[in-house]
């Protein structure tokens, strides 16, 4: 039976890599928009990781070397802030729900983190997060000093990056994880396949993107993993082009890179299809070649494989493409070894998904051998080939294509699953698609 893990669980899980030093783990700010405006909400993904708990202004501390391990600060019930911003759970709801050893008021952090620093050699925090906190805990560790100088207890010296560790952790997925991105990826292919029946001639990027959020939103993701990128013809060579506000031609491909979010886990898609329902002679060559290379690195998709191996498989067989097309010129190996090919296929295969769109895991091991690939590990595949209407030194009937196509893939004990194989890549599929009316897929 699989086994889902409690937030508790990876709380102690957490303090095995700590052993004697105290991690510390903060929630996300609100991030100002334009004066008395916010941009919406979203909680850090460790933070949201180690505790489940989704406001602002909260900190969770957790102390190897004490009796209580587990601390959290979280703001008081305060009924005129509520009246504007919104109910919080408070301090005695957080503690009974929360399952947490001690929550206090986050007004007492700075008097209480004094005396939970003591018996800890180091401080483990987000390095590279807020500046401004790192700067306080970097006072808080100097006052701990200062008021144990004459204890025996030994105070913290050192400040080191706790994401060494939650990298490790957030890299396999449990059960609950798996759902939630599976629900995400549910929710992009219904929005993706909308979208193919949506773009024709005239219609504006803009309206294509909207409809991919309107869907996301109907279907129960209350927000995108990212910026779409909805990228009409020639737009498709800016690798991240979110400007989504160009007019669709007629000839060219759309690229859409788009992926809902589900209880901040995410999904991450890319198609590339024909605004006018059929590819041309040239853009069908290069998409097969660019599926041909997808294909092939799903298949090899398996236990003790790893990312490298996929990317090297891509690039083996764009390469070969890229040759074949008379872009490039001499020997396949050549073309590798001297990274020609990057001109066209300047991306890495795959990055890990999860909490983030790319997220935070390591693809090394200590010993700095690669990452092999095991059950409940979830990464993307998604080569391609970009040809700019800028690049002279290709023939005219290249210049303005760019082709990404990209799956969400999970792996199992024996195998993979593609999350997002629902949304049509084969040549006549995505033509039927493109052609078929909106309504009907509505």
């Amino acid at each position: 039976m699989e086994i889902t893990t409690s937030y508790k669980q990876r709380r102690t899980d957490l303090l095995t890599y700590l052993k004697g030093s105290i991690g510390i783990l903060k929630a996300a700010p609100h991030m100002t928009r334009s004066n008395d405006t916010e941009f919406q909400f979203r909680q850090n993904s460790n933070f949201k990781y180690f505790t489940g708990f989704s406001e602002q202004e909260s900190i969770l501390v957790i102390t190897p070397n004490n009796n209580i391990k587990f601390h959290l600060f979280v703001r008081p019930k305060n009924e005129l802030q509520e009246l504007w911003t919104g109910k919080r759970m408070g301090v005695d709801k957080a503690k009974s729900i929360l399952d947490i050893d001690e929550v206090y008021s986050i007004d007492d952090f700075a008097e209480k983190i004094i005396d939970l620093l003591p018996d800890h050699d180091a401080v483990y925090c987000d390095l590279f997060g807020d500046n401004s906190f790192m700067q306080d805990m970097l006072g808080y560790i100097k006052q701990t000093q200062t008021k144990y100088r004459k204890s025996s207890l030994i105070s913290p010296y050192k400040l080191g990056d706790i994401k060494h560790f939650t990298k490790n952790l957030r890299l396999t997925k449990d059960t609950n994880e798996i759902q939630f991105m599976k629900r995400a990826a549910q929710v992009s292919s219904k929005a993706h396949i909308a979208a193919m029946a949506k773009a024709a001639p005239n219609v504006n990027e803009s309206e294509v993107a909207a409809l991919i959020e309107y869907i996301c939103k109907k279907e129960g993701a209350p927000s995108l993993a990212y910026e779409s990128i909805v990228a009409g013809g020639d737009n498709a060579n800016t690798l991240h082009y979110i400007a989504n506000n160009q007019k669709l031609n007629d000839g060219d491909l759309l690229l859409i890179d788009a992926g809902a979010e589900f209880n901040l886990y995410a999904s991450d898609v890319t198609r590339t299809f024909p605004i006018n329902g059929t590819f041309s002679g040239i853009q069908k060559d290069v998409y097969l070649l660019v599926l041909d290379a997808q294909k092939s690195c799903i298949n090899m998709s398996l236990p003790g494989k790893s990312l490298i191996e996929i990317h090297n498989e891509a690039r083996k067989i764009l390469t070969q493409g890229l040759i074949d097309l008379k872009v490039l010129s001499g020997s396949l190996d050549e073309n590798i070894t001297e990274s020609h090919y990057k001109k066209y296929y300047p991306h890495g295969t795959s990055h890990w998904l999860g909490m983030d769109v790319h997220d935070e895991c390591h693809y090394h091991t200590e010993k700095r051998k690669d990452i092999q690939l095991a059950k409940g590990m979830v990464f993307t595949i998604e080569p391609g080939l970009y040809f700019p209407k800028s690049d002279k030194s290709i023939r005219s009937e290249l210049q303005g294509i760019g082709i990404r196509i990209e799956d969400d893939i999970l792996m199992t004990a024996i195998g993979h699953e593609n999350l997002t194989s629902q949304i049509p890549k084969e040549i006549k599929e995505v033509e039927d698609v493109c052609r078929r009316p909106l309504q009907e897929l509505q």
